[in-house]
C-alpha cells in the first residue's frame, strides 16, 4: 500500500473526532494529488467527470483559504473563473 494511502487511512480512522480529518481535508490529502493534475484522465483515457464543481456556500463554507487552495487546482480555478477567495473564514 502506498505511504500516502496509509497516512490518509490513519487520519480517517482516528477514534477521537477532534483528531479525525474532515471530508474536505481528506479530499485535499496528497493521496489524491494525481486527480488534480491538469492532464489527469481515467485509465481508459477518458476524462474525469467534474471533480471540483463544489457548491460554493454549501460545501466550501468554513474552509480555510489554504485548504481551498490545496483542494481546487489553479487550472480549474482559471477555467471556471472563480478564485474562491471570498469563502475563507465564512
Amino acid at each position: 500500500m502506498p505511504p500516502e494511502a496509509m497516512d490518509l487511512a490513519s487520519q480517517l480512522l482516528q477514534y477521537s473526532p477532534s483528531l479525525r480529518c474532515t471530508a474536505l481535508e481528506a479530499c485535499a490529502h496528497p493521496f489524491f494529488d494525481e486527480l488534480r493534475e491538469p492532464n489527469a484522465h481515467l485509465p481508459d483515457g477518458r476524462p474525469f467527470p467534474p471533480l471540483f464543481n463544489f457548491k460554493q456556500e454549501e460545501e466550501l463554507s468554513g474552509a480555510s483559504q489554504e485548504l481551498i487552495d490545496k483542494l481546487i487546482p489553479a487550472h480549474v480555478k482559471r477555467k471556471i473563473g472563480l478564485p474562491y477567495a471570498h469563502l475563507a473564514g465564512t
